[in-house]
């Protein structure tokens, strides 16, 4: 950051400008097939098939960042296409399955992030993004990283290019599913011409992961002893923007419910003017070295994607969002209590990723209500007496420091950083806008923390912090049925989440699980073998031909998808080719889907007549399971069987 003199009450937005070991969301780990030797032994070291992504302007986008008035950004998207079907290369394995590989390059790239829409990662299924390598791997993403939304997001890599590789198992072949739709090239402004000086220290020093200034302290340095619990409160926003990639730094906040609703406080200045992303942005806690020294590795941080915005104020600088999703048990999570105390904090603490670097700590002794008028980037004022001044006797703060929560002597967050005036490494004053302020904000819901933070009612000057809740434990049940209602048997169900456990149904199609942890996200992935002949005849291809000539069309859209036996998302005479082959034993099974497909009982389509505008997965989602679950049913339909004749088992 530069220096900014005193006299000219002009400061700068802080933003983090890195992006090393970036996780979607919790990964399996493991090694890329593309990476073994195994593989190339087999298969040679032929490089995968390259895609080269659009040119970044580079003059257009440093003169767009001069009109931000939010946190800069330090990547910027590129528009692309790329699908299993229309890019890439697969590879037939030795046990059935398939690998595609496809390689990205961006020229001038100081790294790579991919987005993704549309994903549906089958069972047994792996997706990565790697380095070409293979120092930086990201991954394994597995059916566990599905989400209702389909949306995902994997990277940064360092360089101009990365990997990006999928495995899809013998038994789930065809099934997969994936569009890359965006590649985030960084470049950030400050240090795109040292990096493209054909030095790549130049570019690896300026960001990321053991880049932040040395007078930080890590966060479990003997100083931040008294401040464990804090510590578990922090967490690394990524924010992901229509305009690009950036960074802040985020806090875990109680509400007086004390139900573990997943609130994160941060700066509102850390998306304005950018139109953010909130279903990809994400949370990185426990992103800290294991003791006080700088770790020789990069720490992996726990993850939790997708958020909604609740409120918002830019005069106190504050921003209040709700994770999506709840943070899962093992997490050991903190929520950090609160004061709504007029005068300044004795003392205190600052938790923060400084630089995007791992977590660090910075303490100060003593604040004063700053009673002057704040410019920043000489477009945004704040009123007088809105802000706290502190002068940080330990540490200082960076780029990504935004939105760190103001912790005073009690361990309460009084405010959130907003920005200030740094020595780099001497004297250094932050402004942090008051939280007593923000309580009332706008005087409306979403321009204040009231009525988030306060559910109850209870008008509480202090909320003390408080650790996970345990939220119990509950059930999931339901009942799997052919179209007729007849009860379907033998179906496996996996239930996958914190604690895997299956199920099958017997003769009355019904299923349960006890004891699911409540609080978490769950997926439950549904599967019958059977004889693929069950339940086809003649008729079933009699109701095709009428369907397919527009005589007398299918009267519901799980029997269009029935009917469709080569997963090509349409009926053609195709179909009836391959359900004829099975009936007359030439073929054993459909070449594109599975003896029995699954669809939620009541699901409404929403282009009946089209079903495949929008296909079923194989895997069901529930996001948050928060209590029990008695009418979780399905409706089974046998492939090919148009009819319903075939033999359910019930």
């Amino acid at each position: 950051m530069k220096r900014m003199q005193p006299s000219t009450l002009l400061f700068t937005l802080i933003c983090l400008v890195s992006w090393n070991g970036m996780l979607a969301q919790p990964s399996i780990g493991g090694t890329p097939l593309g990476l073994t030797e195994a593989f190339r032994k087999a298969h040679g070291d032929k490089p995968p098939a390259a895609e080269k992504a659009p040119r970044l302007n580079l003059k257009k986008i440093l003169k767009e960042d001069e009109q931000f008035i939010g946190a800069p950004r330090f990547a910027a998207p590129l528009k692309v296409d790329y699908t299993l079907e229309n890019s890439g290369e697969w590879t037939e394995l030795e046990d059935g399955g398939l690998l595609w590989r496809l390689k990205i390059r961006s020229e001038g790239a100081l790294g790579l992030a991919a987005f993704y829409r549309g994903v549906y990662l089958p069972p047994g299924s792996k997706l990565f993004m790697y380095s070409e390598d293979g120092k930086q791997v990201l991954g394994a993403y597995t059916f566990r990283n599905n989400r209702p939304s389909g949306q995902f997001l994997t990277g940064f890599i360092d360089g101009e290019a990365a990997v990006i590789e999928y495995y899809e198992p013998a038994p789930a072949r065809g099934q997969g599913r994936l569009q890359i739709f965006r590649i985030d090239h960084a470049y950030h402004k400050d240090n795109y011409r040292a990096a493209r000086q054909d030095s790549e220290e130049a570019a690896r020093l300026s960001f990321g992961f053991g880049t932040a200034l040395p007078c930080h302290k890590n966060a479990n340095c003997p100083e931040s002893d008294p401040w464990e619990l804090q510590k578990q409160s922090v967490c690394r926003i990524v924010m992901a923007l229509e305009e690009g990639t950036g960074y802040c730094s985020g806090t875990l906040i109680n509400n007086t419910e004390g139900d573990g609703k997943p609130y994160v406080l941060s700066a509102f200045h850390c998306q304005n003017g950018y139109t953010p992303l909130y279903d990809l942005w994400r949370f990185d806690f426990s992103y800290q070295s294991p003791g006080c020294d700088n770790p020789a590795t990069e720490p992996i941080p726990n993850s939790v994607l997708g958020c909604m915005q609740r409120a918002g104020r830019l005069e106190s600088d504050f921003l209040l969002l709700e994770a999506t999703s709840v943070i899962p048990a093992d997490y050991n999570v903190f929520f950090s209590g609160w004061t709504r105390a007029a005068n300044p904090p004795q003392s205190g603490v600052i938790l923060h990723h400084p630089s995007g670097d791992i977590k660090k700590i910075a303490s100060y002794s003593g604040a004063s209500t700053y009673n002057g008028v704040l410019v920043w980037n000489s477009t945004v004022s704040t009123p007088p007496n809105h802000h706290f001044r502190v002068e940080y006797g330990m540490g200082t703060f960076e780029p990504g420091s935004s939105g760190s929560a103001l912790y005073d002597q009690n361990g309460r967050i009084c405010g959130q950083l907003h920005g200030g005036l740094d020595g780099p490494c001497g004297q250094a004053s932050g402004f942090f806008g008051r939280f007593r302020l923000s309580w009332e904000g706008g005087g409306t819901p979403d321009t204040r923390l009231r009525d988030w933070l306060d559910p109850l009612g209870l008008d509480v000057e202090i909320l003390n912090g408080m650790g996970q809740p345990d939220l119990g434990s509950g059930s999931i049940s339901g009942i799997i049925t052919n179209e007729a209602g007849r009860p379907v048997a033998g179906v496996d169900i996996t239930l996958s989440g914190p604690a895997d456990a299956s199920a099958t149904t017997g003769a009355d199609g019904m299923y349960q699980f006890d004891d699911v942890p409540l609080g978490q996200p769950l997926a439950l992935a549904l599967r019958k073998d059977d004889d693929f002949q069950n339940g086809l005849s003649s008729l079933d291809l009699v109701f095709i031909t009428k369907h397919i000539l527009g005589l007398d069309p299918l009267d519901t859209p799980i029997k269009i998808m029935a009917a469709d036996v080569n997963g090509s998302n349409s009926l053609t005479t195709l179909d009836q080719i391959g359900i004829r082959k099975v009936i007359l034993g030439i073929d054993l099974e459909f070449s594109g889907r599975p003896a029995w497909q699954f669809f939620p009982a009541g699901y409404t389509f929403s282009n009946p007549s089209n079903p495949f505008l929008e296909p079923m997965p194989d895997i069901f989602m529930i996001n948050n399971f928060t209590e029990d679950i008695t009418d979780m049913d399905f409706i089974g339909v046998k492939s090919g069987d148009i009819d319903d004749s075939a033999d359910t088992g019930g």
